[in-house]
């Protein structure tokens, strides 16, 4: 990744103006060690949204960005465009508070992009050291500082912007982190980038496989043997098929036809009602890996085929309610 551009704009919202840069910054080692992390940990984030412009021949975030991709010598004013539009939308929405906005033009695997990125302030705490000379004490207090950008801060609203293409609207991809977080869209993506979120492949799987499981552990926390029976049968859907059929799946996995009709109800609720394509990549990341935490106070993780082999792993419900977990065939072990 190269950062070949970047600019700081200081948006106050009790201010009546924005402070906006009138110049280009330069780039240290670690200022481009810093905007390389944090665009690398944004393209990372698991919740990453493709996104789509509204309006988009009229959209002025997206007239911005093209004119930094295209003619790179309107880098400023266009970053000041940007960075204009968002202070507007801070004024009327309480939730967006005041930050430093982030403008950076950056190259990844041979492709420009624009990051837009909130860097939000983090009340930090600093001393003070004053000497009282009449009694010859120093005094050191402690004070806050609330305009403090850690280097380590997690990221919760940034866009990546990439070049106009035959399919112009889905080279987008949003940050909306909290929103995400209660499905919903904060006024980062409505009222300043005004953007529409994708329900692409990924988004749907992400879904499918998360509301499932939450489901099985509410219907299923009496019967931990039939909740492990059904899981089984989402992994190996999430696994070896290509795409997922909700009213097969449905019939492949539960018996109860009122639980068929809830958990039917739920996921037209968050949107899956019709056929889709698996992001095989994503399930690939995802599951590779189960972790089990148990009310005695043990914590077991291993791999997912592990886990399925009953060569290596087992559960047995008691009649009182309770089960026994079995780890097989181990040879050696040793203390961690």
């Amino acid at each position: 990744m190269i950062i070949n551009k970047f600019i700081i704009h200081v948006l106050d919202k009790n201010s009546d103006f924005p402070v906006l840069n009138g110049v280009e910054n330069s780039i240290s080692p670690e200022t481009d060690a810093f905007y390389q992390k944090v665009i690398r940990r944004i393209l990372r984030d698991e919740d990453l949204r493709k996104a789509k412009f509204r309006d988009y021949g009229d959209n002025k975030i997206r007239v911005c960005a093209d004119h930094i991709l295209y003619d790179e010598a309107s880098f400023v004013v266009s970053s000041q465009g940007i960075a204009g539009l968002m202070f507007d939308a801070m004024k009327i929405n309480a939730e967006l508070d005041s930050c430093d906005l982030a403008v950076v033009l950056y190259t990844h695997k041979d492709q420009k992009g624009v990051a837009i990125i909130k860097l939000d302030y983090k009340k930090l705490y600093t001393h003070e050291i004053a000497y009282d000379e009449k009694e010859s004490l120093v005094s050191i207090k402690m004070v806050t500082n609330e305009i403090g950008i850690q280097d380590s801060q997690k990221i919760t609203h940034a866009a990546l912007i990439g070049p106009s293409g035959l399919n112009d609207e889905w080279n987008l991809q949003v940050l909306d982190k909290l929103a995400e977080k209660q499905e919903t869209d904060s006024s980062f993506v409505t009222e300043f980038l005004k953007v529409e979120k994708i329900k692409d492949e990924k988004f749907l799987t992400k879904v499918f496989k998360n509301t499932t499981e939450n489901w099985i552990t509410n219907a299923y926390a009496n019967d931990v043997k039939e909740a492990e029976s059904i899981r089984s049968i989402l992994n190996y859907n999430l696994k070896e098929t290509n795409d997922v059929d909700l009213d097969k799946f449905i019939e492949e996995s539960i018996k109860d036809e009122a639980r068929k009709e809830s958990y039917k109800e739920l996921m037209v609720e968050k949107g899956i009602d019709e056929t889709f394509n698996i992001d095989k990549t994503w399930v690939e990341k995802k599951l590779k890996r189960r972790s089990i935490k148990t009310n005695t106070g043990f914590d077991i993780k291993g791999l997912l085929d592990d886990f399925e082999d009953p060569m290596k792993y087992s559960f047995k419900q008691n009649e009182d309610g309770s089960f026994d977990i079995t780890i097989k065939n181990v040879e050696f072990y040793e203390e961690k």
